[in-house]
């Protein structure tokens, strides 16, 4: 009699067991929500990676470059707008994610597509989980390896905040869409020919809030040792203030209005920002797999 209440006992132990553990697995090989991957200007698509998004989520997984064969002076007008609206039809004509409701994985300056497309590509369902890595989420105002606080940087970057003014730098310069005057906040706001729009700084548009809180998980991920996007705080939207010190999202103007909802994001555990060590987009299938994949498993 003892003998059978072990074996009964045992039974249902490995029963439990065997339940979890298929319980497990399922989890594992549950299909995530289709993913659309965002490669910054003059970067080619890195199809190890989307293969590995693939494989590993169980889902379909379509990879964008925002343009190729193309170097820091171009040969045809840069513009965030433009760029995003093709992108946007490429999107609606994707079965897969023409309805939404996929995530976006987007890497450094693919960072501007990925909110082109969360606030101005209009869908059945909103976007389901973002990631962003190394995106200057709320500008940059300094060119790379050039920073303000040196003397070469100060009076280059001081020579390029009055270019923005003319519309040749959309030939000649990427980030003019996205440049941002730290000390003259009013002339950046006027002549800002996207990220002031984008931010609600200025023509408040509800709607462009109301993309990012239906959002169901965040992750923006900062380097480190960014040396590329300046102020790199721009990846956990910060920014510089008048005396080019870095500041916090928390102490920023569009952070602190929750102008694009980034707040309510975070009040609602909805956001994460983590930084990862290293320079601009130094990183590796370890922490995709620590940070990436759960998100965008959610």
């Amino acid at each position: 009699m003892k003998f059978a209440k072990t074996i009964l006992i045992l039974s249902i132990v490995c029963w439990f067991g065997i339940s979890v553990s298929a319980s497990e697995n399922s989890e594992n090989k549950v299909k995530a929500a289709p993913v659309l991957v965002l490669y910054p200007l003059g970067d080619k698509c890195e199809f190890r990676t989307v293969n590995y998004l693939e494989q590993t989520l169980n889902t379909y997984v379509k990879c964008v470059e925002e343009a190729t064969d193309e170097s820091w002076i171009i040969n045809d007008k840069y513009n965030v707008k433009s760029h995003g609206e093709q992108l946007c039809e490429q999107v609606k004509q994707d079965d897969n994610l023409k309805h939404g409701n996929f995530s976006i994985v987007s890497l450094s300056l693919g960072g501007m597509m990925a909110r082109y497309i969360i606030e101005y590509c209009p869908l059945d369902m909103p976007i389901r989980n973002v990631v962003t890595l190394g995106a200057p989420l709320n500008g940059i105002s300094a060119i790379a390896s050039l920073p303000r606080d040196s003397w070469v940087g100060y009076y280059i970057d001081l020579i390029v905040d009055k270019l923005m003014n003319f519309k040749f730098t959309e030939r000649l310069f990427q980030p003019s869409d996205y440049w941002k005057e730290p000390d003259d906040y009013d002339h950046y706001v006027e002549t800002s020919r996207f990220l002031a729009e984008a931010n609600n700084e200025v023509d408040f548009d509800v709607k462009k809030k109301t993309a990012w809180t239906s959002i169901n998980k965040a992750l923006f991920i900062k380097f480190a040792d960014d040396s590329v996007i300046l102020p790199k705080e721009s990846a956990w939207w910060g920014e510089y203030d008048e005396d080019m010190t870095e500041l916090d999202r928390h102490d920023s103007y569009v952070y602190q209005e929750d102008l694009v909802g980034i707040k309510t994001l975070e009040d609602s555990h909805k956001a994460q920002f983590v930084q990862w060590p290293g320079d601009h987009m130094a990183f590796n299938y370890t922490q995709i797999n620590d940070w990436v994949l759960p998100v965008l498993r959610s």
